[in-house]
């Protein structure tokens, strides 16, 4: 049988507008009231009515999340946080994949800002213009990107230079002066951010910036660093460290190659990647690698974008984590 706020009420002794404000976590309710109206609640097992609720709101309870690719481990780990995060939200999370073409995530943006199908938007990875993004203000819809900073929208982001800033000095201090870096055609912020970084680290220890030694693949696949080793090895004079801000898929490719070319790492080719994947333990010799806390980014865009739909934040917030540089194996 449906358990009703009226049996609640009852249970608990106060009035079903009582246990509705409760429910819907309005103020003015004491806090004995609260946790004695939560308790019964639970103990009977009551869920709310989600579609009634929305119809007298005229909210969706749906957060959309958008991510550029649903195969990337970047991705998974996301969104791994935004489903582990330890607050009790009662929101159905709608995922939307547009694997990786701009053309699908601009007309997404349209069709979900507009329809208002989502009280929010959680958006991972996204490669868009800032002013594609403004879509989401202007249409009054909460919204936060991942990994990106936005000055339009909320944002949890990595500090991009400086992570690629470490892995560049690491490579140095082992003696390393010819060192590549590959980087991705997915022209962002985070992409030039790391770019960037390996420039001053190679700046900041008097080595000579060699266009030349920067190779640029499509996408973090692992594929793609299989194929860049050619390009890798046919570099004069000959490059003895790799720098794969890509991604630590490609990083991983390139690995697998120099093994099947007999090419030794890290005595012959260190390596170091970008994202700390679950992969990167597992591959032999273990990978090198900046981890980004993807989890806490999650669990932060959940948690924020909550708070907004609900009016207890406003205005723009940007929160800036930090990268870890983790030495394993292949450097």
């Amino acid at each position: 049988m449906t358990v009703t706020l009226k049996d609640i009420a009852e249970r608990a002794g106060v009035t079903s507008a009582t246990v509705s404000m409760v429910i819907n976590n309005k103020p003015n309710i004491s806090d004995a009231t609260r946790k004695k109206v939560l308790k019964i609640a639970k103990e009977l097992n009551y869920y709310p009515n989600v579609i009634a609720r929305g119809l007298a709101t005229k909210k969706s309870n749906s957060i959309g999340v958008i991510v550029p690719n649903l195969a990337s481990s970047f991705v998974v780990r996301v969104l791994q946080g935004i489903k582990s995060t330890n607050r009790d939200i009662e929101y159905t999370v709608q995922l939307f994949d547009t694997v990786g073409q701009k053309e699908n995530e601009s007309q997404l943006f349209q069709r979900l800002a507009r329809e208002r199908r989502i009280d929010g938007v959680i958006l991972i990875s996204s490669t868009v213009t800032d002013e594609e993004l403004n879509i989401f203000r202007e249409e009054s819809v909460p919204s936060i990107i991942v990994a990106r900073k936005c000055d339009n929208l909320d944002s949890v982001y990595v500090n991009n230079e400086q992570g690629a800033f470490d892995a560049t000095e690491y490579l140095i201090g082992k003696g390393h002066q010819s060192i590549a870096c590959i980087t991705s055609y997915k022209h962002g912020a985070d992409t030039e951010d790391r770019l960037q970084g390996y420039k001053n680290a190679l700046q900041h220890h008097n080595i000579g910036f060699r266009p030349e030694l920067v190779f640029t693949v499509e996408d973090d696949v692992m594929n793609y660093g299989i194929e860049v080793f050619d390009k890798l090895i046919s570099v004069e004079p000959s490059v003895t460290a790799v720098f794969v801000p890509a991604g630590d898929m490609v990083a991983i490719g390139i690995i697998k190659e120099a093994k099947h070319r007999g090419v030794k790492v890290p005595s012959e080719l260190a390596v170091v990647g970008y994202d700390d994947i679950p992969a990167a333990e597992v591959i032999e010799p273990a990978l090198t690698t900046v981890r980004q806390p993807k989890l806490e980014m999650g669990d932060y865009a959940i948690n924020m974008i909550v708070d907004k739909i609900e009016g207890r934040e406003s205005g723009i917030k940007h929160k800036e984590l930090p990268t870890k540089f983790i030495i394993r194996e292949s450097a």
